[in-house]
Formats: C-alpha cells, sequence, structure tokens
C-alpha cells in the first residue's frame, strides 16, 4: 500500500508499536518505505519499540499469543535484531533512548 501520500518530503516521521506485528521482511519493507519519505539528509525517522524486558533475557525474543495476558500476537525483538533490521534497510542508529520497556531509535538513511 501507498503510506506516503503528502507531496513534500518530511522533516520527521514517528513509527511506534508497529514493527512487533509484522515479519522481518516487512519490517525492512515498512522501514524503506518510511525512509524514503524523508527529506534528504535531514530527516529523520523514529522508531519506538517494546523490548524484552522483566524476567525476560534482554538477547532473546518476547512473543505474546491470543492465549497470553494481552489476547493478541505480537514479537517483541531484542536491540541487536532491530539494528540488523535498521542496517537492512539502510539506515543509521543516530541515537537510542532506552526506556523500561521500550527502546526509541533516531534514524536516517545512510
Amino acid at each position: 500500500q501507498r503510506v506516503l501520500e503528502w507531496g513534500a518530503p518530511a522533516d520527521l516521521i514517528w513509527c511506534q508499536w508497529t514493527l512487533q506485528y509484522l515479519t522481518d521482511t516487512d519490517v525492512v519493507k515498512c522501514l524503506k518505505t518510511l525512509a524514503g519519505g524523508l527529506r534528504a539528509k535531514v530527516g529523520v525517522l523514529i522508531v519506538k519499540e517494546n523490548r524484552p524486558f522483566g524476567g525476560a533475557r534482554e538477547d532473546r525474543f518476547q512473543m505474546d499469543t491470543a492465549r497470553g495476558a494481552n489476547g493478541r500476537f505480537d514479537i517483541t525483538r531484542p536491540d541487536a535484531h532491530h539494528r540488523l533490521l535498521f542496517q537492512k534497510a539502510s539506515l543509521r542508529v543516530d541515537h537510542v533512548e532506552r526506556g523500561v520497556e521500550t527502546n526509541t531509535y533516531a534514524l536516517s538513511s545512510n
């Protein structure tokens, strides 16, 4: 689907709690599409996603299923895997803020 319908490139695009519902292939495609809507050299893509927390290991995936407490399917990726997906989408991590349950990445095109 066409995600970006406005005429001018954006300085900032915010994507929050979206990637956890996509396959890795679709994440890379989504990130490339969003990055394509950024203004060259100055545009920033912000990605905020859950990260493994609580008793979960930081280097492992964490998954919810419809039978779980949240009643939905989603996957929480570790930081290293997010960074791999960003690299595959030709994005550079310029800054990361680590929250209690989330990581927020400021990305730009390589």
